[in-house]
C-alpha cells in the first residue's frame, strides 16, 4: 500500500487527551547520548529525534499510521510557484531561554546558514538550489529557490533538515549549538543533561499550542535491544522504539508485565556500505564481489525472524522511486571468480558497525560469507556515538561498514548525500561521479513526480553498480509502551513528543 503524504492545516491529534491521574514523568529510551543537536551537524538517530522534537519547522511529519504532514510554526505557505515558496508564521510561539518571539528573520537565518561554507554544514547539499529568503515583514517571507523543486519541500523542509532554529540564541552561542540546546519551541523544553544518565525535558510555559500530557520526559540512553528490556521490566522506561523485528515474536508472546508490544515498519534503509577510496576495495572486481557473496536472506531470517523484506535499493516499497524487483541473488563462485582475477584472495578488510546485538549478528555473517571467497573481515562493533563520528582522517581509513538511516517518504534525501561534494561526510562509500551528480540535480529541479519517481530509480541503479552498495533492507522494528500510555510516534515508531497521552479510565 503506498504510504499517503497530505498537507492538513489542523495541528490537534485526536489521541493527544492530556490526563493527570498518571505519572508526570514520560520516560523514553533513546539510542545513544546525543552530541550535536545542531541541525548542521547531526548524525545519530537521538540526535535527530531530539531535533525533529525540540525545533520547529514550517510544517513537519506528524504523529499517526500515515506519512502526513501537518502546518506548525507556519500559519500557511503557499506552494503555487515551487521556485518561490511564500509563507506566513503564526504569531506568538516563543523562544525558550528568553529569545523572544519566533519570526521570518529565524527561517531566513535558519535556511541561509547551510550556504555558508565557513559552517561546513553537512545539509549543503539540499540546500543547493536556495538562493536566499526574503524577508517580507515580521512573520512573513519568501523562499527564492535558483530552480521550481517540489522535493526542496517534500524532502528539505518538512523534515528534520529544515528545522528553525534562533537566529539570537545561534549567534549567542557562536554560531552553532553542541549537545545542550539554547533555545527551542515547543510543548517541552531542555531542562538537564547529564551525559550518561539521561536529558531532562520539562513543559515550556510559553508554549501556546497544545500542551503535552507529562510533566516532564527523561530520555535515557539504551543502545542494546536487551538491555532496553531489563530496563522496561525493571520499570526504569515507558517508551522503547527501534529494537530488531526479531524481539517482537519473543515479545508477543511473552510481553514484559505491564507492557504492550507492536511491530512497526520503517522506511529506513539499511545497507552494507563499500568504500571504494580504501585501495583494498578500490578495484570495482572486488566490491562486486562482496555483494554477490553476502547471504541477505539468511541474514534477514537472523535478524528479523522473516518480519523483514530483502530491498532492491535506497526507497522503501510503496514510495515514489522504489526500485521494483531489483534483488541481488547470492552467487558464490561469481564471486569467488571476480576475487581470483582481481588477485585479492587473502585481502584483510574492516567493518564497522554499530554494537548492538542486531548489527553484530549481521557482521558475523557477513564475516563468515566473506571468508567464503577468501576475504578476511575484521569486526569492529562501536557505540553509536563513536560510529557517527567521521571526521577527515577517520573517513580515510572507512572500509564496510552495515548503516541504517531515517528515511524520508522523498527519496532524494538520502539519494543526494551520495554526490562527489559529501565524500567524507555522508558518502562514506566514495562515490565521485558527475554522471551521477547531475542526475541529483536533475532530480531535484523534475516538478512531475513520476519523472522524478523514475530518476530516483536510475539512481539507485547506478548506486549498485558502483559496487558500492549493498541494500539490506527497510527494518520492521519493535516498539514496546507500558501500560496507561498512549504513544505517539510517526508511522515507523520514532517518538514525537508532544503526542503521548495518558489512556482515559
Amino acid at each position: 500500500m503506498t504510504p499517503t503524504v497530505r498537507l492538513i492545516v489542523s495541528t490537534a491529534l485526536a489521541t493527544a487527551l492530556p490526563m493527570t491521574a498518571l505519572a508526570d514523568t514520560l520516560r523514553i529510551a533513546i539510542p545513544a547520548d546525543p552530541g550535536y543537536l545542531d541541525p548542521a551537524y547531526a548524525g545519530s538517530s537521538s540526535e535527530w529525534i531530539l531535533i525533529d522534537n525540540l525545533y520547529p519547522r514550517l510544517a513537519k511529519y506528524v504523529a499517526g499510521d500515515e506519512w502526513t504532514v501537518e502546518l506548525e510554526a507556519a500559519k500557511s505557505v503557499d506552494l503555487s510557484d515551487p521556485a518561490n515558496i511564500a509563507f506566513e508564521l503564526k504569531s506568538g510561539i516563543m523562544w525558550s531561554g528568553g529569545y523572544g518571539e519566533l519570526t521570518a528573520e529565524d527561517v531566513e537565518y535558519s535556511y541561509e546558514r547551510h550556504a555558508n561554507p565557513d559552517l561546513e554544514s553537512a545539509l549543503a547539499p539540499e540546500y543547493a538550489l536556495l538562493t536566499d529568503v526574503e524577508v517580507t515583514g515580521k512573520y512573513t517571507g519568501i523562499i527564492h529557490l535558483a530552480k521550481p523543486s517540489p522535493s526542496f519541500w517534500s524532502a528539505t523542509m518538512t523534515y528534520g533538515t529544515g528545522a528553525i532554529v534562533s537566529k539570537a540564541a545561534a549567534e549567542a552561542s557562536g554560531g552553532y549549538f553542541e549537545a545542550t540546546p539554547v533555545a527551542t519551541t515547543g510543548p517541552y523544553r531542555f531542562r538537564s543533561f547529564e551525559p550518561g544518565q539521561s536529558m531532562v525535558l520539562e513543559k515550556d510555559p510559553d508554549w501556546t499550542g497544545a500542551p503535552g500530557a507529562f510533566d516532564e520526559i527523561k530520555l535515557i540512553a539504551i543502545p542494546d535491544d536487551n538491555a532496553a528490556r531489563v530496563a522496561f521490566e525493571a520499570g526504569e522506561v515507558d517508551y522503547v522504539s527501534g529494537v530488531s523485528a526479531l524481539e517482537f515474536d519473543n515479545w508477543s508472546a511473552s510481553p514484559p508485565r505491564g507492557g504492550q508490544v507492536a511491530l512497526k515498519q520503517s522506511i529506513d534503509p539499511l545497507w552494507l556500505g563499500i568504500s571504494e577510496t580504501h585501495p583494498a576495495l578500490s578495484d570495482i572486481r572486488v566490491r562486486h564481489a562482496i555483494q554477490k557473496a553476502i547471504d541477505i536472506p539468511t541474514i534477514l531470517q537472523a535478524t528479523s525472524n522473516g518480519h523483514a523484506k530483502q530491498a532492491p535499493g535506497i526507497v522503501a516499497p510503496g514510495l515514489p522511486g522504489y526500485r521494483e524487483g531489483k534483488l541481488i541473488e547470492r552467487d558464490v563462485e561469481g564471486a569467488k571468480a571476480l576475487i581470483a582475477e582481481a588477485g585479492a584472495e587473502g585481502t584483510v578488510i574492516r567493518l564497522d558497525y554499530v554494537n548492538t546485538a542486531n548489527r553484530a549478528a549481521i557482521a558475523q555473517i557477513m564475516q563468515a560469507n566473506l571468508a567464503e571467497i577468501g576475504l578476511t573481515v575484521e569486526l569492529n562493533g562501536q557505540d553509536e556515538g563513536t560510529f557517527w563520528a567521521v571526521d577527515e582522517e577517520r573517513a580515510k581509513d572507512l572500509q564496510l561498514h552495515v548503516k541504517s538511516w531515517f528515511g524520508n517518504p522523498d527519496g532524494l534525501y538520502t539519494l543526494q548525500c551520495f554526490i562527489s561534494d559529501q565524500v567524507g561526510v555522508w558518502n562514506w562509500e566514495g562515490l565521485a561521479d558527475p554522471d551521477y551528480d547531475a542526475l541529483v540535480e536533475k532530480a531535484r529541479e523534475t516538478v512531475d513526480e513520476g519523472g522524478r519517481a523514475a530518476i530516483y530509480v536510475q539512481l539507485q541503479d547506478m548506486l549498485e553498480d558502483s559496487g558500492d552498495f549493498l541494500f539490506l533492507t527497510h527494518e520492521p522494528l519493535t516498539v514496546l509502551w507500558r501500560d496507561g500510555i498512549v504513544p505517539g510516534s510517526l508511522p515507523d515508531g520514532r517518538p514525537v513528543f508532544g503526542a503521548f497521552a495518558k489512556t482515559v479510565n
